[in-house]
């Protein structure tokens, strides 16, 4: 029991961090985009859970290709600021790629 503890916390702090400098992004952008508007408790909390999401997921590239922390950190930020067009730019790198594998 104490090592899935451990691991567990392990993962929180990669995952947390990643995904916090995401949304801090997201924030950003939204601050940026919509300060004429009246505030949107949707588009807001929409922003932040897709900023959170793919800001684990650019950590975790950036891990697995071996970037520095400083580097990452940027990475995860910027990914945050731009999440939906992050996620769909992975989806299509990811679909290609996956088509490309079946066909062998």
């Amino acid at each position: 029991m104490h090592d899935y503890v451990e691991a567990l916390r392990k993962l929180a702090g990669i995952i947390f961090p990643a995904a916090l400098m995401a949304m801090v992004g997201s924030f950003v952008r939204y601050v940026r985009l919509h300060r004429s508007e009246p505030f949107s408790w949707g588009e807001f909390i929409g922003g932040m859970i897709t900023a959170g999401f793919a800001g684990v997921v650019v950590q975790c590239f950036c891990s697995g290709i071996g970037l520095n922390a400083w580097l990452t950190s940027a990475v995860v930020a910027m990914a945050g600021y731009s999440a939906g067009q992050i996620l769909d730019f992975g989806q299509e790198l990811l679909l290609k790629w996956l088509e490309r594998e079946t066909k062998r």
